[in-house]
Formats: C-alpha cells, sequence, structure tokens
C-alpha cells in the first residue's frame, strides 16, 4: 500500500509539472522570439510544422538589423507538437488571435509570413478578426499547405478557413513544388473565402530549400537572402 501511495503522489506530481510546463509556454506565446528594429514595420514570422531553423533565424536578424521588426514563432516547439502537418491544426486559435491583436496595437504596420501547413491557423485567427483589424493586415504564405485532402493526379481539396474578407494574402510558390500545378486552384479558393491575392513563383526553388539536406548552390545563396526576398515582397506589393 506504501508504494501504491508513493506512486499516486509521483504521478500526481509528474500531471502537476506537465500542467506548469504548458501554462508557461502558452503565457510566453505573445512575445515568441523577438528581433527588435526602430523601424515602422513589424513582420510575424510563423515557423512551419517542422519548426524553426538556423537560416530562419539568422534571416530575422538581417531583417531586424534592416529596420524591420520581426517576431518569430515556431508552433511546434510552443505546444510540443509532432512535427506534422496536422499538429497545425490543433493550434489554439484564441492564441494566435491574441498575438496578432498585441502586434497591431504596437502602431507599426504588421505584416505575417507564415510557412507550408502553418498557414491554416494564421488564416483562421485572421477571419476571427475584425474587419478592421484583418484589413490592416498582410499575409504572406510560402508554399501553403491549405488541403483538407489530396488525391494522386486530382485537383486537392481545401480546409474551410472562415470570412477572410478584406485579407490581403500574398501566396510564395517554388517553381521545382509538386504543388505547383494546383496555384491556380489555391488562388481561387482564397478568393473564394473573400481574400484578395497575388502570388510570385520562385523559379529554380523547392519547398523548404532553405533547410534542404542536399540544397544546390542557388539554394545555398537563395537561403542566405530570404531578408531581401521578403523585404522586396512586401515593397512590391504595397506592404511595406
Amino acid at each position: 500500500m506504501a508504494d501504491l501511495d508513493e506512486f499516486m503522489r509521483f504521478f500526481r506530481f509528474l500531471l502537476l509539472g506537465m500542467w506548469a510546463c504548458t501554462f508557461v509556454v502558452r503565457a510566453d506565446l505573445p512575445v515568441a522570439q523577438t528581433f527588435p528594429a526602430d523601424g515602422q514595420q513589424l513582420l510575424l514570422w510563423v515557423a512551419s510544422e517542422r519548426g524553426r531553423t538556423a537560416p530562419e533565424v539568422q534571416a530575422a536578424r538581417q531583417l531586424a538589423a534592416r529596420g524591420v521588426e520581426t517576431w518569430s514563432l515556431d508552433f511546434a516547439s510552443a505546444y510540443l507538437l509532432p512535427q506534422l502537418p496536422s499538429s497545425m491544426d490543433e493550434v489554439p486559435l484564441q492564441d494566435l488571435e491574441a498575438w496578432l491583436r498585441e502586434a497591431q496595437a504596437g502602431g507599426k504596420r504588421v505584416a505575417v509570413y507564415a510557412v507550408a501547413r502553418a498557414a491554416v491557423p494564421v488564416l483562421r485567427a485572421a477571419a476571427a478578426l475584425e474587419p478592421a483589424e484583418r484589413q490592416a493586415l498582410c499575409v504572406m504564405l510560402m508554399h501553403p499547405n491549405l488541403y483538407s485532402t489530396v488525391e494522386p493526379l486530382a485537383e486537392p481539396d481545401y480546409l474551410d478557413l472562415g470570412s477572410l474578407a478584406g485579407l490581403r494574402v500574398l501566396v510564395l510558390q517554388p517553381r521545382r513544388s509538386a504543388a505547383t500545378p494546383w496555384l491556380p486552384g489555391l488562388l481561387d479558393h482564397l478568393a473564394q473565402q473573400g481574400a484578395t491575392t497575388s502570388h510570385v513563383v520562385l523559379e529554380n526553388l523547392r519547398e523548404g530549400y532553405w533547410a534542404r539536406e542536399t540544397p544546390t548552390d542557388y539554394e545555398i545563396a537563395e537561403s542566405r537572402r530570404m531578408d531581401a526576398l521578403l523585404l522586396h515582397e512586401l515593397d512590391a506589393w504595397g506592404c511595406k
């Protein structure tokens, strides 16, 4: 009986510790990893389901050095989630809504950059904003995964994201991606949800080119200038 009591005390302690860790992670979530700057642009960088990578951190530092404050969020780490696309569907939207509103409350021009399946919680959180808040936001999506189902040789089905009326969405699509032929359908789906869309095709690049195990020389070079790419697209798009 003593052994059983000791086990139960240990088990309750373990559960309390897990709860406390979760609370701390969520309490810190709105600030994420920040790279301050004195400029009037704030970029919210949301890593893919595979987590934040060293080239992304370096690009965030470079953006800050060029006057663009950058907040970097890694959902997989923040919520202790498996590094799978489906994990992004489990991100608590109320936390991300609060993160977006906190960013807008600072008075800077706010843009969001989300990679792969991280586009799903970002767009759903944007849909939950008030119309004026949504209209003041620009969203850039790097090869977004918005699919509910994908069958070989068939056009994919897309997730319901809520009303995106007034939201500006720019899709960055690497040319050397299996999903590139689906780009027109993806843009149509976003437009049907109410978004104003545009797109840029990134030539000679693959999805996640900055974190490939065997990158090409061109991909290595481009991974070192992601800050320049994002600044250029923000400026060309009129969101800088």
